[in-house]
């Protein structure tokens, strides 16, 4: 359970690449690497970028025009910041022109996902991937997992799952790959169900949604002794997760809980949480990550937070150029403490630009603000924030799904809610109505979806 594992599946596909094509030989100046540096990764990516390029030129209707409105000439793009002369693509390009971004026929298509961003929201979008696509994501899957779990784990996957080539199905292959069993546990099943599959199947790793985790455990806590269960690491994706949820698995579990971050449009599988938890590694084989000013577009250094832009270096159904995630966060420069060196590192996501509304003199707000302070409430299992007024004043409704209804819970809450920063700025100011809290029991806020948590928004 090595992180630095990732690290070292960079640099071998960095030297077979080198060992077997001439021309990435002659555009490195040599046949062979002992030891890989971050120059010859940037080097790596910037081959790759450019075979990109040329091969979205030819085959995609999209960026041949894209690139011929602007006067984008494969030639001049030199080095990676070369890569800031091309327009960005937002979401709403794909959802009006799907098909004029696909560089195959559709018979070479293997998997074709409809989505909307953060499962709820945004425009509708239709994303295409190859066999060979799918492979290589699953490499990644393989190798993501591989930096949390270890050969032989019995890795219980616990996401929709419902045809060939989905999530669960990619990420069993994924799994098979490193060496571990998977066991697609899907999310129908309850949480008592789930702790009998742990014991039956002899799981020892827990990879689901992080929501869906977190209301397993706080459903089964006070029934079951979960550390007695065998399991070593939790892995949870899809949404942030909050420390004060964090200590509250490890706790529950006693084991590590690990992030992933992922998106359906760069292949599900991105980024992964190393054993400092201080950042997440992405995949530099197949993905170019920017950080941009939201407004302007505008690159940003490392460490300025701002929204993800990505490109994919490998793809062959549908490539990807500066695609706007509208997630925001930052490239970290501090090297990380997993001895990872050579790879780069992005901050958590903690919010998304659809997701994030305004308050009183102007605050924003989005659906993990408030997760510290609830969930350090020990009943507290899921809440939903809705967005209203109360006498010409922005007003908060939490509606909070607990293990216990009482007045003891809801006076816990309030004291919670009432201590935020943010809330307590503008109660001071007058600028919102105190916040309400509804409660409700076990199950009333179940989401058996990947889609994100959002706020409901009514003013």
């Amino acid at each position: 359970m090595e992180t630095i594992f990732l690290e070292q599946w960079l640099h071998n596909i960095i030297r077979k690449k080198l060992s077997g094509d001439p021309e990435y030989q002659q555009f490195v100046g040599r046949e062979n690497i002992d030891t890989v540096t971050r120059d010859d990764i940037d080097r790596y990516q910037l081959f790759k970028l450019r075979k990109t390029l040329s091969y979205a030129y030819q085959k995609s209707t999209f960026y041949r025009r894209l690139f011929d409105k602007n006067g984008v000439r494969i030639d001049d793009i030199n080095s990676l910041g070369d890569i800031a002369r091309i327009p960005l693509t937002d979401p709403a390009d794909i959802a009006r022109q799907p098909y004029h971004f696909a560089c195959v026929s559709l018979g070479d298509i293997s998997r074709a996902t409809t989505f909307t961003s953060s499962g709820t929201i945004g425009p509708q979008k239709s994303v295409f991937f190859t066999d060979g696509d799918l492979e290589t994501m699953t490499d990644f899957m393989a190798a993501g997992m591989r930096s949390v779990a270890a050969e032989g784990d019995v890795v219980q996957i616990l996401l929709p799952s419902a045809r060939p080539n989905d999530q669960a199905d990619l990420l069993a292959r994924g799994v098979s790959k490193m060496g571990g069993r998977p066991v697609i546990a899907g999310i129908t099943a309850s949480p008592e169900e789930q702790l009998r599959i742990i014991d039956e199947a002899g799981s020892t790793v827990l990879f689901g949604l992080a929501h869906h985790i977190y209301r397993i455990t706080q459903e089964t806590r006070h029934r079951h002794d979960l550390k007695r269960k065998g399991i070593k690491a939790l892995f949870v994706t899809a949404e942030c997760l909050s420390e004060t949820m964090r200590e509250q698995l490890r706790r529950a579990w006693d084991c590590d809980v690990h992030e992933h971050y992922g998106l359906t449009e760069m292949g599900l599988g991105v980024a992964v949480e190393c054993h400092a938890h201080n950042g997440f590694h992405y995949n530099e084989a197949d993905l170019l990550v920017e950080v941009v000013d939201p407004e302007s577009g505008a690159v940003l250094g490392s460490d300025e937070e701002g929204e993800l832009v990505f490109t994919t270096l490998s793809r062959q159904a549908m490539p990807l150029i500066r695609y706007r995630t509208h997630d925001i966060s930052r490239l970290i420069s501090e090297p990380c403490r997993c001895r990872a060196a050579t790879m780069k590192k992005i901050a958590k996501v903690t919010r998304r630009l659809e997701a994030i509304a305004k308050i009183g003199g102007g605050d924003e707000i989005y659906p993990s603000l408030f997760d510290d302070v609830l969930f350090a409430v020990d009943e507290v299992i899921d809440y939903q924030l809705t967005l209203g007024k109360v006498e010409g004043r922005d007003n908060l409704l939490f509606k909070v799904e607990v293990t216990t209804e009482s007045e003891a819970v809801r006076n816990e809450i309030y004291r919670a809610l009432s201590g935020h920063p943010t809330v307590r700025k503008n109660l001071a100011t007058n600028r919102m109505a105190p916040p309400r809290a509804e409660l409700v029991g076990k199950g009333t806020l179940t989401r058996l979806t990947r889609a994100k948590k959002l706020i409901i928004d009514r003013r």
